[in-house]
C-alpha cells in the first residue's frame, strides 16, 4: 500500500469545504467539516455525557431515535457550515443555522440532511479532494445515475472520544 492512499488533509477536514457533485443533489453544493472532526467528537462526547441516567440501552447502545437525534444536531451545529444553490420555487434559500435546523429535523426533508451526511463522509474520507481540487471539479465518474448512492444514518457510528 502506497502511503499517499491512506492520507487526508486533516486541515480540511477541521475546518471545513465546500463539496459538490452530491449524488442526487443537482447543482448543490455543501461545505461542510469532515465527519469524525475534532469538534464533531467533542460536541457529541458533550451530548452523550449530558444524556440523563438510564437513557441509553443496557449495552451502552443507543436507542434509534436518539441516534437520529444525536447525528442530526451534529449535522447542524458542527458539519455543515453553509450551502450554495439551494432555492425553493426558484429564489435562492440563503444559510442560516436556523434554516438549517428547520430543513434536517423535518422528515421530509431527509435527502438533503443525508446529503450533507455524505459531503461530510465524502471529505473526512479524502474523497472530496484529488489533487488539492474540489471534487466538483472533477470530471463526473458516472452518467448520473444515483441508484444506489442513498445514504443511511443507521450504520454511521455515533462516538464519544
Amino acid at each position: 500500500m502506497d502511503l499517499k492512499s491512506a492520507k487526508v488533509n486533516s486541515v480540511l477536514i477541521e475546518a471545513g469545504e465546500w463539496v459538490k457533485d452530491i449524488p442526487g443533489m443537482d447543482d448543490l453544493a455543501l461545505k461542510v467539516r469532515g465527519l469524525g472532526c475534532i469538534e464533531a467528537k467533542n460536541f457529541m462526547s458533550r451530548r452523550v455525557r449530558a444524556l440523563p441516567k438510564g437513557t441509553m440501552n443496557r449495552d451502552g447502545t443507543f436507542p434509534p431515535a436518539l441516534q437520529e437525534r444525536l447525528l442530526t444536531e451534529q449535522c447542524i451545529e458542527v458539519l455543515l457550515l453553509d450551502w450554495e444553490n439551494l432555492t425553493e420555487d426558484k429564489t435562492t434559500v440563503p444559510y442560516s443555522k436556523e434554516k438549517a435546523r428547520e430543513l434536517l429535523t423535518n422528515p421530509d426533508y431527509r435527502p438533503l440532511k443525508d446529503a450533507v451526511l455524505w459531503a461530510a463522509n465524502t471529505l473526512a474520507s479524502g474523497e472530496a479532494l484529488a489533487d488539492g481540487e474540489i471534487l466538483g471539479n472533477s470530471p463526473p465518474t458516472s452518467n448520473g445515475s444515483t441508484a444506489g448512492a442513498e445514504i443511511t444514518t443507521s450504520s454511521l457510528p455515533i462516538t464519544s472520544e
